[in-house]
């Protein structure tokens, strides 16, 4: 419904919305009055003295009211159908990037809201109208001192200080400081206010108080009240007050309508209107989103993010807007919510958050920076913050005139928020004349200036009316009803959900069958992955016979039948941390409990996982040659499944309980070799040492594999045949009455073994128990279960918006004012010095005819459409245009940093043909703030410039250009301050990074300077300067064009021409600006366009003109106009003219596409990825703690091995496990070297190094580290095991260690060169480890293998090598000897003793008898030595010097296969 307009005796505009004239009968109405502006407005004649009739107005409200009334049933029925003719806003045109799409009717958001409110009022429902009231709030953050940067010395120093006495009594705690500094205001329903300040004033710490968000904070004093409630009560009602942060989050595999309708379902309220169910209710709401934020025709497009395609910037910032406004919360706070958006759609977004709060009375809180004029005057209230303290708090449209009264003056056409946003910059703000030295400067004397003025007099007097008000209407009431009538049934009163669990483990199950159809790929990529592994385990133990040694490998095949749903099962973490942000986003909007999502990832396991083991069930099961019986075959199945299942949610806690990747995969490492250890195969229970045999009773692979195990034993007969079954045996030997068998559990005189006995002697496993332990694994599940809703619950690793900076030990600066303008003028100093030591080269850089076309499916997409323009020295050019209209494409394009698609077109640099430097030579600040968080400001800058600056030119003129970019960019106090992580709450903010992405361009001198939204996400006066500063480099002959989404006149007025691009990635406008705006006005308004006012932002202008915004439309294609003017011929005929000569024109084959050499490059990244990896103990610490675990783990299992028969195998399985956590080693340094590539593909991109200097410092930049993995691994092992020898096969030993380890590294990073993501990684990494690890001679000697894996992959596999060398020198000179329960017993015929009988047997074979003298009973022991131990495996020490030799080869493969796929990958696909 329209809102009337007044203009008041000052001649400036204020607008009432229907909400607020009724408020004005009210004893408030003389603070309110000034500032209820409405999007949309109807000028009333004004009769009165004040300016308006108050009840005359009222009046026409409700004539106006009236006379749309009867459309009101209409409208809540079929709201987005009934559009208003009254509309003045218009649908988008068809977005090209997009598709085509059918072309949509107007429509009214303000008449659909005000007709739902209408119809809600007549059928009795309740609202929830809370506005908020804070009072000396002060927000106490920890000081930059409090904590410094960790790296590898940092667990050992904590564990010092907790071990010291004397830091026992007293808390060491950095200072602390007032983030936001005793501030008073209030915001009343149906109002909004708009938090004005520079970066570090405390808005966005503000806005997340006031929001309820209190966590992150030393402590938060005064109070805050919304409705009356107080914030310590409010709790309760999570969900109606938000904080929207400014980082978009999102699952990247759900479209746009999936993530609306999730969020919808989660916050449909139980009371609706009649006849409207929940399914109309969603799907009107989700159309009138999708409509008024313009995401139509984007509705079936996944949402992507960085690493997946999808929306562009500016609608995936819409969809995160369109998303929180599914909340229906009563107070929102807005974080930057504009950043990424073009000024046309921006307005949109605020008018329609305008619109919500005269007809819904919804409180909006929001911080902007840059806000338009158009934007300001949506707002009511105004708070300006200046280093946490309130400077003016009270009407928007009387802030400007505050600061002009109190000393200050405007500078023409600049905007009123800008101005107030300087007035808080020293270097910024302008005195009027006369009042120089009078006016207040620092934070503190504002402060005081406006607790003394009249302002705040009126404010306080508002807020007490407000609390009276609120005291007599008692909202909270209302309030607290209508958050009863929205709760679905079975929602708990307590409750701060509005759908019950089952709606919500519902819904999310939906999605999460979304989530994995999105990434489809992963699914098929798995199931295959589980193919080729089951055809391989099977051939490994192809038909087992029924004999001694099948006996045996029927433990071996079931046990790799665990590790191979427990490799799987790792692919699961990505996926647990990767969904962390948007998680604690829908929770913090009160939409589903987090054990709700586990849930329903639980049960899209289900089918997915049974799959999964079914497909290796029929595979396996039959060609191994298990029990071929029904009940058997489907137990193996049931309790494979459980056990994956267990196993899935086990690895899912591990990650839901670590801060990062890193350390969910060092945990799973050690708990799977923890769990593989104590299974019960390569110990069985009653051999494991009393002080960890309790292991075995929590072990859920221990019930899994005796499950296993008895399930395929019972009722099978072992008969003893050959030479590996009978003692003694040869063609001499007949008589079964003088022989005995060698697998243990047969009976006296009997040559046979009943499966049951076999495990019942062996490993102690009763049969009549596999019930039980089936059972045991389904508990186990539901245990981890349970633990993952509760971890999921209580523990948040991610912060939601808070972030804190951390610096280098004693390099925190001190946040005094003196230091704040020091800051200041030094930034000041550096931008007028800055073109002294620049100098261009003059470059004229011209496109024509550029098309770009990428592949959707079977088509070709056409992204950008004939474009042309140049760039020339002393130039600045505007990119502009609509989002989604293809401005990052273009300059992607022209930066030369599209690797998929095809282009066309002509791309020239002064004539020629683009040389093999021009990355180099170019700077390209793209949108994305990709940097490594692990080096400091002043560290990355400094790389940057070493690297990308000529090798000629001194270390030393490099580190003082960047301590000018530094001071120039106000980052001086930033410099020692590490990047760090968003997600994880530590590092520099979402605005510093942009800063800082500038900063890496600009220290590299360029000659060319492309800008992807240098000014997004910054205030206004870093805008300013950075706007400046370009133009400064443009005047100094450098040539630039950059793309600009909301710039202010003043902003605008820096750029010579403009480049405006219409959807499709047309060009609509290319040519000269002029001054004031003149050429390109005159232009539009040549062929149709309205006149464009001297008081309006020309940038705002041309966007209205053609059509942009959310549902922008023009009456012409403009894009037709330009093809047709005579500027365009004019444009033609210069771009033949400059590259009239450009086919003569050889290509520089002299160019370097580097700066430096290979040498350099190789050094100075090595010397970067040290500091990296000293910097991360979460991954090393941990790796090598994981090594020092798995060695005392072990150590203490296998304590102290005896020479003695049963335990030789036990030896060898030692040396298992060390192999175990070889392949942990290969999945844990695979996230990190996605990580590291990540950056050395934006490094690449720029030329600062070569793929070989970044592989090859990635190889060497381990080799320390696995020397002390391998040391603290192997030395804890070495002794309480037993495996002491002597000290050259000790050495040997350590050394052959650490080449493994070194195998495994390389191994790791080799598969991981060669796939996209983690994700991939986790699924295909279990493929060659299955081959390695199963082919390597243990689990099953090269005897048993099937022919065609023996001939040629047994030969090949680096593990056969590795367990050749270390178990021939574990068994080197070993003497066997028998214990009572080793020896094999049997009778000697009458008249012989036991060495006369047995001696054809003992010749041919192994071994020696107790008494060869015997003649009653013969006891024989199998083994004399090692080495006869070892024959059967076909090893022998004389190879293990050619062993060792052998993992140099291998690790020398991986490693160029590694460089190799480094090469072939180096390039980010985009």
């Amino acid at each position: 419904m329209p809102t009337i307009e007044r203009v008041d005796n000052s001649g400036e505009a204020s607008h009432l919305g229907p909400n607020t004239i009724s408020n004005h009968t009210d004893e408030i109405s003389d603070f309110k009055r000034n500032n209820a502006p409405s999007a949309d407005s109807t000028v009333i004649d004004t009769s009165s003295e004040d300016g308006i009739d108050v009840d005359k107005n009222v009046e026409l409200f409700r004539d106006l009211e009236r006379r749309i009334s009867h459309h009101a049933s209409e409208y809540s029925l079929k709201p987005t159908r009934t559009m208003s003719r009254r509309s003045t806003r218009k649908s988008g045109g068809i977005d090209e990037e997009k598709g085509d799409a059918p072309e949509e009717q107007p429509f009214d958001f303000k008449d659909y809201l005000e007709s739902g409110v209408r119809a809600a009022d007549s059928n009795g429902h309740r609202h929830h109208k809370m506005g908020v009231v804070f009072k000396n709030l002060t927000i106490i953050g920890e000081g930059a001192d409090s904590s410094t940067i960790l790296n590898l010395m940092s667990p050992f120093i904590g564990l010092a200080k907790m071990f010291n006495p004397l830091r026992w009594t007293k808390r060491q705690r950095g200072t602390a400081f007032d983030i936001v500094h005793d501030v008073t205001g209030f915001v009343e329903d149906g109002e909004m206010l708009l938090v004005l300040g520079r970066p570090g004033a405390g808005c966005s710490s503000l806005l997340r108080v006031l929001a309820n968000s209190r966590k992150g904070f030393l402590d938060i004093k005064g109070d805050v009240f919304y409705g009356g409630i107080p914030a310590q009560d409010f709790g309760k009602y999570l969900g109606e007050a938000i904080y929207c942060m400014e980082e978009d989050a999102h699952y990247p595999e759900l479209t746009v309508k999936e993530t609306l309708g999730f969020a919808l379902k989660m916050k449909t309220p139980a009371q609706r209107l009649p006849g409207v169910s929940r399914k109309d209710f969603q799907n009107e709401f989700m159309n009138t989103l999708l409509t008024i934020f313009g995401l139509k025709k984007q509705e079936n497009t996944v949402v992507g993010n960085a690493f997946v395609r999808g929306l562009s910037g500016g609608e995936r910032k819409r969809m995160t807007i369109s998303e929180a406004m599914t909340a229906s919360s009563a107070v929102a706070a807005w974080d930057c919510p504009t950043r990424g958006l073009d000024a046309a759609s921006a307005l949109d977004y605020s008018k329609s958050l305008r619109i919500q709060c005269d007809a819904l009375n919804k409180t909006t809180i929001a911080t902007l920076y840059q806000a338009s004029d158009s934007i300001y005057n949506l707002y009511d209230k105004v708070m300006l913050m200046y280093l946490g303290r309130c400077i003016y708090f009270g009407p928007a449209n009387r802030a400007k005139a505050y600061f002009m009264e109190m000393g200050y003056t405007c500078e023409p056409r600049k905007s009123t928020p800008d101005f107030l946003t300087g007035i808080t910059n020293p270097n910024e703000r302008i005195v009027a004349e006369g009042f120089e030295g009078k006016v207040p400067e620092t934070p503190e004397q504002m402060e005081a200036h406006f607790l003394k003025s009249q302002d705040y007099k009126n404010l306080q007097d508002a807020i007490a009316a407000y609390e009276a008000r609120i005291e007599k209407e008692q909202p909270a009431a209302e309030f607290k009803e209508y958050v009863r009538d929205i709760k679905q049934k079975g929602v708990p009163g307590q409750s701060v959900y509005s759908v019950n669990f089952f709606e919500q483990v519902k819904a999310l199950t939906l999605r999460q069958f979304q989530i994995l159809w999105g990434d489809k790929h992963a699914i098929y990529e798995r199931y295959a992955s589980v193919l080729i592994q089951a055809f391989i385990y099977a051939s490994v133990f192809y038909q087992m016979s029924l004999t001694s040694t099948g006996a045996f490998q029927r433990g071996g095949a079931l046990l790799s039948s665990l590790l191979f749903n427990a490799f799987l099962s790792q692919a699961e973490l990505p996926n647990v941390l990767g969904g962390r942000m948007t998680l604690q986003k829908h929770k913090s909007y009160a939409m589903y409990h987090p054990s709700a999502f586990h849930i329903a990832r639980v049960i899209t396991d289900i089918p997915i996982i049974f799959v999964q083991c079914f497909m290796y069930t029929i595979i396996v099961y039959f060609m191994m040659g298990f029990d071929a019986k029904a009940s058997k075959f489907f137990i193996f199945l049931i309790v494979n499944v459980l056990t994956t299942l267990c196993t899935t949610d086990l690895f899912r806690l591990l990650g839901n309980i670590s801060p990062s990747i890193y350390v969910a995969f060092q945990l799973t490492g050690i708990i799977l070799i923890t769990l593989i250890t104590y299974c019960g195969f390569s110990i069985p229970y009653k051999n494991m040492h009393p002080w960890l045999s309790w292991i075995y009773w929590i072990d859920p692979y221990a019930y899994a594999f005796k499950a296993l195990f008895t399930n395929e034993m019972r009722g099978l007969t072992f008969p003893c045949e050959g030479a590996a079954g009978l003692v003694p045996y040869g063609p001499t030997y007949t008589d079964p009455a003088h022989q005995a068998c060698t697998i243990v559990g047969a009976n006296p005189g009997e040559l046979f073994v009943v499966g049951d006995s076999f495990l019942d002697v062996s490993y102690g496993y009763l049969t009549s128990q596999m019930a039980i332990d089936i059972i045991a694994v389904f508990l186990f599940w539901l245990f981890f279960i349970c633990c993952n809703m509760v971890a999921m619950e209580k523990i948040t690793w991610v912060t939601g918006g808070v972030v804190k900076k951390v610096y280098k030990r004693g390099k925190a600066p001190k946040h005094t004012d003196e230091e704040e303008l020091i800051r200041l003028r030094d930034a000041q100093d550096a931008y007028d010095k800055m073109g002294d030591n620049f100098a261009a080269e003059a470059g004229i850089f011209t496109w024509n005819h550029v098309n770009y076309h990428v592949p959707v499916g079977k088509t070709q997409l056409q992204l950008l459409s004939d474009c042309e323009g140049w760039i020339k020295p002393g130039q600045m050019t505007a990119l502009m245009g609509s989002s989604g209209a293809g401005k990052t494409t273009l300059l992607d394009v022209l930066a030369k940093r599209k690797t998929m698609g095809t282009i066309d077109g002509e791309i020239f640099l002064n004539g020629k043909v683009l040389a093999a430097d021009f990355e180099r030579i170019t700077g390209y600040v793209e949108q994305m703030d990709v940097h490594n968080p692990n080096l400091t400001v002043r560290e990355a800058l400094r790389f940057s410039a070493k690297m990308r600056q000529p090798q000629e030119v001194s270390l030393e003129e490099k580190y003082e250009y960047v301590e000018t970019v530094l001071k120039m960019m106000e980052m001086q106090d930033l410099g020692d301050a590490l990047i760090g992580i968003l997600e994880a709450g530590q590092g520099i903010s979402v605005e510093e990074r942009k800063r800082l992405t500038i900063g890496m361009e600009l220290v590299a001198k360029p000659t060319i300077l492309f800008l992807d939204e240098p000014t997004s996400g910054l205030d206004s006066q870093s805008s300013y300067n950075i706007i400046k500063f370009i133009r400064k480099l443009a005047d100094a002959g450098m040539a630039l064009v950059c793309t600009i989404h909301q710039p202010s006149s003043i902003l605008f007025e820096h750029f010579d021409r403009l480049l405006l691009l219409a959807r499709g990635g047309k060009v609509a406008y290319f040519g000269d600006i002029g001054e004031n705006s003149a050429i390109m006005n005159e232009y539009f308004e040549s062929n149709g366009a309205r006149h464009c006012d001297q008081s309006e932002n020309p940038a705002e202008y041309i966007l209205e003109v053609i059509g942009a915004g959310i549902n922008g439309r023009s009456k012409q294609d403009w894009t037709d106009v330009w093809r047709n003017s005579k500027q365009a011929q004019t444009i033609k005929s210069e771009l033949e003219a400059l590259n009239a000569d450009a086919g003569k024109h050889p290509v520089d084959t002299e160019a370097r596409e580097f700066a430096t050499s290979t040498a350099y490059q190789l050094k100075e990244v090595y010397k970067r990825m040290n500091l990296i990896w000293w910097r991360d103990p979460y991954f090393n610490i941990g790796r090598i703690w994981q090594a020092f675990f798995i060695g005392i783990l072990n150590g203490f299992t296998f304590w102290k091995l005896q020479p003695t028969t049963s335990q030789l195998q036990l030896r060898t399985l030692v040396v298992f496990q060390i192999i175990i956590m070889g392949l942990t080693l290969v999945f844990s340094i695979q996230p990190q070297f996605m990580m590291q590539r990540l950056f050395f593909r934006r490094d690449f991109a720029s030329k600062y190094y070569g793929f070989a200097a970044f592989a090859l410092a990635m190889i060497l930049v381990e080799i320390p580290y696995m020397c002390v993995a391998g040391a603290v691994g192997f030395l804890p092992l070495y002794w309480t095991a037993g495996l002491e020898t002597t000290h050259l096969d000790g050495l040997y030993l350590y050394l052959l260690l650490v080449i493994f380890l070194m195998f495994s590294i390389s191994f790791g990073l080799a598969i991981a060169a060669m796939l996209e993501s983690m994700a991939q990684a986790s699924i295909i990494t279990p493929i060659p480890n299955t081959f390695l690890f199963l082919f390597a001679g243990l689990l099953s000697p090269a005897a048993a293998m099937v022919y065609f894996w023996r001939v040629w992959m047994y030969p090949l596999d680096p593990y056969h090598y590795f367990l050749e060398g270390f178990i021939t020198t574990v068994f080197n000179n070993m003497e066997v000897q028998c214990i009572d329960s080793d020896w094999i017993s049997y009778t000697p015929p009458s008249g012989q003793t036991c060495g006369q009988y047995s001696q054809a047997y003992l010749s041919a074979g192994t071994g020696y008898l107790k008494d060869p003298n015997a003649t009653d009973m013969c006891n024989y022991c199998q083994y004399s030595s090692g080495e006869e131990f070892l024959s059967g495996f076909e090893w022998t020490i004389a190879n293990r010097w050619r062993n060792y030799g052998l993992m140099w080869a291998y690790w020398v493969f991986n490693v160029s296969v590694f460089v190799l796929f480094v090469y072939i990958n180096r390039k980010q696909k985009r």
